[in-house]
Parts: C-alpha cells; sequence; structure tokens
C-alpha cells in the first residue's frame, strides 16, 4: 500500500508540472521580453530523414510512475522547412504528431491517456524532447535561446542551448559517436507555485548521430524551487530503420 501511494503522488506532481512546462497560455502569468531567434533553416536533404524513417527508444523515470516502456517515432511529413513526426507508447492508444522546424525547441509530447490511481489521481505519459531533428537542418549550431511553449500556469520559461563536444556513448542500438547539447530552461519562483511540486527549472543533454538523423539518447530532469527533482527521465535508442 505505500509503494501505491507513492506513485499515486508523483503521478500527480507529474501532471501538473508537466503542465507548467508547456501547452497553453491561458492562466498564464506575463511573459517576459522575447528572446531574438536566428533565421530558421531549410532541410539539408543530404542530413534529414525520409517520410517512414521509425525509431525505436527504450524510455524510464527514477520514480516508478510513470512505469518504463517502448516509444516509437515515424517521420510523417518532409517539407521544405520543416518535418512532422508521430509518436507512440507501447501499450498507449493516443499518439502526437509535431511539426519540428531548426528551431532550439523544447517540446512536451503527451502519449499516455489519463488514468486514475486509487479513483482520484490522475496519471498521463508525457515526452520532453529537444529539437530532435536539429541535424536535418545542416551543422549544429553553437547554441542559442530555446524556444517552449507558455506554460498553462506561473510565469513563463527562458533558457539556452550549448554544443559541447564529441564523445562516445554505447545505448542498447549499440555505440555511437555522438555530438553532446545541453539546454536549460528556468523561472522565477512565484507565489502561486507550490515550491516543492511545481517546476522552476529543467536541465538536459541529448546526444546526436548524424548516420542515425536523430537522438540516441537524451535525458531531463527538472527541479521545484525547493530543489527537489520531480521529473528525472532517460530515453535511449532500441532500434532505428529506414524506410
Amino acid at each position: 500500500m505505500t509503494r501505491k501511494l507513492a506513485a499515486s503522488s508523483v503521478s500527480m506532481r507529474r501532471r501538473r508540472l508537466l503542465g507548467a512546462l508547456g501547452a497553453t497560455a491561458l492562466g498564464a502569468c506575463a511573459t517576459p521580453p522575447p528572446q531574438p531567434q536566428p533565421p530558421l533553416r531549410p532541410i539539408d536533404a543530404g542530413k534529414a530523414p525520409r517520410v517512414g524513417d521509425a525509431w525505436q527508444y527504450a524510455y524510464r523515470s527514477v520514480f516508478p510512475v510513470p512505469a518504463p516502456r517502448t516509444l516509437e517515432v515515424r517521420v510523417l511529413e518532409l517539407r521544405a522547412d520543416d518535418l512532422r513526426d508521430r509518436i507512440t507508447a507501447q501499450g498507449e492508444a493516443e499518439t502526437e504528431d509535431h511539426t519540428f522546424t531548426s528551431a532550439l525547441e523544447m517540446v512536451e509530447r503527451p502519449v499516455g491517456a489519463e488514468r486514475r490511481l486509487m479513483d482520484r489521481v490522475v496519471q498521463r505519459l508525457t515526452v520532453i524532447e529537444f529539437a530532435p531533428y536539429l541535424q536535418a537542418f545542416g551543422a549544429l549550431p553553437e547554441g542559442g535561446p530555446i524556444v517552449i511553449a507558455l506554460p498553462s500556469f506561473g510565469p513563463a520559461f527562458t533558457g539556452r542551448a550549448r554544443l559541447r563536444g564529441s564523445e562516445r556513448i554505447t545505448v542498447p542500438a549499440g555505440a555511437f559517436d555522438a555530438v553532446r547539447m545541453e539546454f536549460d530552461v528556468s523561472r522565477t519562483p512565484a507565489p502561486s507555485l507550490r515550491p516543492r511540486f511545481d517546476p522552476v527549472d529543467t536541465l538536459g543533454t541529448v546526444w546526436y548521430v548524424p548516420a542515425v538523423k536523430r537522438p540516441v539518447r537524451w535525458t531531463v530532469v527538472t527541479r521545484a524551487a525547493e530543489r527537489n527533482v520531480v521529473v528525472d527521465d532517460t530515453y535511449e535508442l532500441a532500434s532505428f530503420r529506414v524506410a
């Protein structure tokens, strides 16, 4: 019973904090001045994936909820300046489509249906991604300001990404020479935020591999104002196939 209560508590906190990371401007506080964004770049056909290319990722959290599972991502559409994909989660009927450009964008992707635990707590699996097709637009940038949707409550987030160099990395799909990029977003704690539960900063790392045309690994850690961890997720490439 103790474990079920702990899992339910994590689910409730996660649902609220993921809602705070993006989705809608309704109820959002005044936003800071927008950070200047570099011009969007066109797709580089020689580096971009093709329609039908697919990747499978092993997802896990340090918390018992959501449970580990396999995610699949498939390219649906490729255009001159962007591409659209679809993500699904093992055992879930819901899917989520998103269109990516060359922007340094952090996005949340709900892929699990809402479920009630112990008749009252709602659980939803949400994947947090950062510019997964950045390689499709040419050379990786040195960094820059991050695009992130307005939160559903509390102050807006701002952040930056930075290129950190190359390293060898091993995931279930094999060993790869990857380029690592780190990103962080944060906001000033406000009286409307619960200091132990609502997110104020997220740190992430993404490992890109040109031959795979999508990250082979990424991690996301989110903390509340009291510095306690409320999200600690890892995604690792399990397999991929070209159309």
